[in-house]
């Protein structure tokens, strides 16, 4: 199975519109963007069910570490792919983010050429992953 269906979590309308025209142009996939946290939840809520999440850590209100959190306490959907997606990445910060349960962590500024190939390498490792 191919990543097809994303969920991107950004609190920033140019961010949400750039990477969704990126992963729906160069990527052929489909994205829902959704501005915050609790939206993101609500979107979950209500049975949408995406390959994988790509979630802002640095947001207003709630925040990507407890956006994770409650992501993993809902149980339809507690075992989806998250990657963080931040321009706060430190190396003291990744093994908290793992134990936390998020699966990957993408860098803001990003290269939008290299967007869709640094999201494929990671739901591969993670289908592969699962499959052993």
């Amino acid at each position: 199975m191919s990543l097809q269906h994303v969920l991107l979590v950004d609190d920033e309308p140019d961010i949400r519109t750039l990477v969704t025209l990126i992963l729906q142009r160069m990527g052929g996939m489909t994205v829902r963007a959704e501005a915050s946290g609790q939206d993101a939840l609500d979107c979950l809520a209500s049975g949408y069910r995406p390959d994988l999440i790509l979630l802002d850590v640095m947001m207003p209100g709630m925040d990507g570490i407890e956006t994770l959190a409650a992501i993993r306490s809902m149980r339809p959907v507690a075992d989806l792919p998250i990657c963080f997606f931040t321009a706060k990445v430190h190396p003291a910060e990744l093994q908290q983010w793992r134990d936390l349960g998020v699966d990957a962590v993408l860098a803001k500024p990003f290269s939008p050429t290299e967007l869709v190939g640094q999201l494929r390498e990671i739901w591969n490792r993670l289908a592969s992953a699962d499959a052993a």
